[in-house]
């Protein structure tokens, strides 16, 4: 009898485990691939209005948004444009997984603390977005802030130029991995911000987000974080995505963006690799209380999400290891051949954990162009990559999308060329490419 009624509690001690395990992994699989989780509204041309339609354009599917103006201006024609978008967004995942795990009530105390130290531009840009897109600015000041609350990100980045380059251009590989709930690899838009005084910039961004995980000024300075984990609490200060695009926003040079990060007070650490037009690279590692950077060594750069520098070098977890020594390996061995084709290779090699990696992208900033996947499968890279020119990203001011010239809401079309032919007549069908 006792023999029985041990096999009974060790049967249903493991019927418990089991059911434990399905249900992590159910909410493991629902969180990856979105179980039950509506497509992302595409962009169409019906869906933006008519005085806006002239700054989007869809390039073989991948939307290209242009805003201008005022930061307020700005974020409000994102917030138009984009508004199902935006919504859907803030509800099936910024509510459904990232305020779940942090917690409704840690990330308002979070926003709250940090909100005083944000610049006032990118307040104004965020009270225009929520005004545009018809949401309460704590929601939009919520989604731009608790990204460095929700750490979950594990990304990659390589650079190669000069005698490293098959023709001595600049290659800025940028494998973004996120846990994405089966959204954010069909949601990707990039975004080109024109102010109305300074520096225009291009992100490859979400919609609701004005800071900048992956992007690039019109001086051909690129820039793409990598999360650091297990190195410290966060500290309040200024969200990393808004400290980045403030830091590309006000840079000629690498030197620059170093030293706007050194002189920002910062919240989580991180890893930033920053490459420009002349082929100068460097990757900058931080916490909160020290900033150091890391220069590329014979024309070639790399990183994860370790730091390898000074007093950081044995803090956090080491996370990244075998995906820095395949990059490692990739530019010591392509050494004189590196493209964007092989650029892209390598981005595939490392797309792991593969059901993480939800974007992917080449910058070219010798050139102000770039490479994005067009997503829609996990992971995305090694699904098409998007060719954006010069032409399309940062056009002569005065005449191109989104500049207020011709092309511009508003303005007289210029006839497209090659890489721009999926334009407004296009826009009701090429949204479902993604799918």
């Amino acid at each position: 009898m006792p023999r029985r009624e041990s096999s009974r509690r060790l049967l249903a001690c493991f019927a418990g485990l089991l059911l434990l395990a399905l249900a992590i992994g159910s909410q493991f699989v629902r969180a990856t691939y979105g179980w039950g989780v509506p497509v992302p509204p595409p962009l169409v041309g019906s869906a933006v209005p008519k005085e806006l339609r002239d700054r989007v354009q869809l390039v073989r599917g991948m939307p290209v948004v242009h805003v201008g103006g005022t930061p307020r201006e700005m974020g409000r024609q994102a917030g138009r444009i984009l508004r199902k978008q935006i919504r859907f967004l803030h509800k099936e995942y910024a509510v459904a997984l990232m305020l779940r795990a942090i917690g409704q009530r840690n990330a308002e105390e979070w926003a709250k603390a940090v909100e005083p130290l944000i610049p006032e531009r990118y307040r104004e840009e965020m009270r225009g977005l929520a005004e545009g897109a018809g949401m309460a600015y704590e929601d939009v000041l919520l989604f731009n802030t608790m990204v460095d609350r929700f750490q979950a990100m594990v990304c990659s980045t390589v650079v190669a130029s000069g005698e490293a380059a098959k023709d001595g251009d600049v290659y800025f590989g940028r494998n973004l991995d996120f846990l994405g709930r089966g959204i954010l690899h069909r949601a990707t838009v990039v975004i080109v911000y024109e102010p109305k005084d300074g520096t225009r910039l291009v992100s490859v961004t979400w919609p609701g987000l004005i800071g900048v995980l992956s992007g690039m000024n019109e001086h051909g300075v690129a820039g793409a974080t990598m999360m650091i984990h297990g190195s410290g609490t966060a500290r309040p200060g200024v969200p990393y995505m808004l400290m980045y695009r403030d830091a590309l926003a006000n840079a000629r040079k690498t030197s620059d963006v170093f030293d706007r990060i050194q002189k920002t007070r910062r919240t989580v650490p991180n890893n930033f690799m920053v490459a420009d037009a002349t082929g100068a690279s460097v990757v900058i590692e931080f916490d909160s209380k020290h900033a150091a950077f890391r220069e590329a060594d014979t024309d070639c750069a790399c990183a994860t999400n370790h730091f390898r520098t000074g007093v950081l070098k044995d803090t956090g977890i080491p996370l990244g290891v075998s995906r820095y020594k395949d990059l490692a390996g990739f530019l010591k061995q392509e050494r004189g051949r590196i493209d964007v084709d092989a650029v892209r290779k390598a981005l595939s090699k490392v797309a792991r954990p593969w059901w993480t990696n939800v974007q992917s992208m080449i910058f070219l900033p010798r050139r102000r162009e770039m490479h994005v996947s067009l997503g829609g499968k996990l992971p995305v890279a090694n699904q098409p990559f998007v060719h954006l020119t010069r032409k399309v990203l940062f056009p002569n001011r005065g005449t191109g999308v989104g500049s207020g010239g011709p092309g511009a809401a508003g303005g007289t079309k210029k006839k497209p060329d090659s890489s721009e032919r999926e334009t407004a007549g296009d826009r009701e069908g090429a949204g479902k490419k993604r799918k």
